[in-house]
């Protein structure tokens, strides 16, 4: 699968399941975490396509479990996606040292309803960082966050019809998604990902387009001509690649690839 085509499924799922019975078969969608799978599964197959071996994937490809429960410094939580080091015992991983040479990566949607939901989940995303690089330090964490360009109304959805809304805080998104992108490890940055990834798509489309330069957005009039953001750095390409990159700079041997 390719990124083109897990989001060519996203919408079709998506759509299909609001023309059937609306706000309750949207809801029910959401809720059985289908979609957000799709996500999880192109991002292990990323991974694996950048030479990491299937079984160091959790959960595996094309599953939903198991999911490791790593312990923060505040709280243990079930992540979306992990790569653990060859060899590793996963069965006391909980509170293990070793938790620190897993990459952990978090996955998250945003579809509709966007401007009442973006300060409460950008700080549930700044929380995860901070409660993990507080006890592991070295940890590497990716963060992949999906924004529409067009959120789906939700006026719309529950007439069981799909019309879209532009949302006209994007560059909002990408400035707050830079500020804990990145992270350099000999700075006080426990708040940052080591890479995010924002992917910004415009459902509108029978195949979704993907956005990844700020010129593309302003051309199609997503973000203001005069806007100063920047997309460097937060693309779905290489992201994957990137964290390995960092990962082997602070571990070296624990993961192959």
């Amino acid at each position: 699968m390719s990124i083109e085509n897990a989001l060519f499924l996203i919408k079709n799922e998506l759509e299909s399941a609001i023309l059937t019975n609306g706000r309750i078969a949207q809801t029910s969608l959401i809720r059985s975490q289908k979609l957000i799978n799709i996500l999880h599964n192109e991002i292990k197959s990323e991974f694996i396509k950048y030479g990491i071996s299937p079984q160091l994937i959790y959960p595996p490809l094309d599953n939903t479990k198991p999911e490791l429960k790593i312990t923060g410094l505040l709280k243990a939580k079930c992540q979306d996606v992990c790569i653990i080091p060859d060899n590793l015992n996963i069965k006391n991983i909980s509170q293990s040292n070793d938790s620190e040479k897993i990459i952990i990566i978090n996955v998250r949607s945003q579809l509709s309803s966007m401007a009442k939901n973006i300060d409460t989940l950008y700080e549930r995303t700044f929380a995860e960082s901070l409660n993990l690089h507080l006890k592991y330090p070295k940890q590497c964490l990716g963060e992949v966050y999906l924004i529409p360009t067009h959120e789906y109304c939700s006026k719309a959805i529950k007439q069981n019809q799909i019309k879209f809304n532009q949302f006209h805080k994007i560059d909002d998104y990408i400035h707050k998604f830079q500020l804990i992108n990145n992270r350099d490890l000999s700075k006080k940055e426990e708040y940052k990902y080591e890479r995010v990834c924002l992917l910004i798509v415009d459902f509108r489309p029978q195949q979704p387009k993907i956005y990844s330069t700020i010129e593309e957005l302003k051309k199609d009039k997503i973000i203001d001509k005069n806007s100063t953001v920047s997309m460097d750095g937060l693309t779905f390409e290489n992201f994957a690649n990137d964290l390995l990159k960092i990962y082997k700079q602070r571990f070296e041997h624990y993961i192959r690839c």
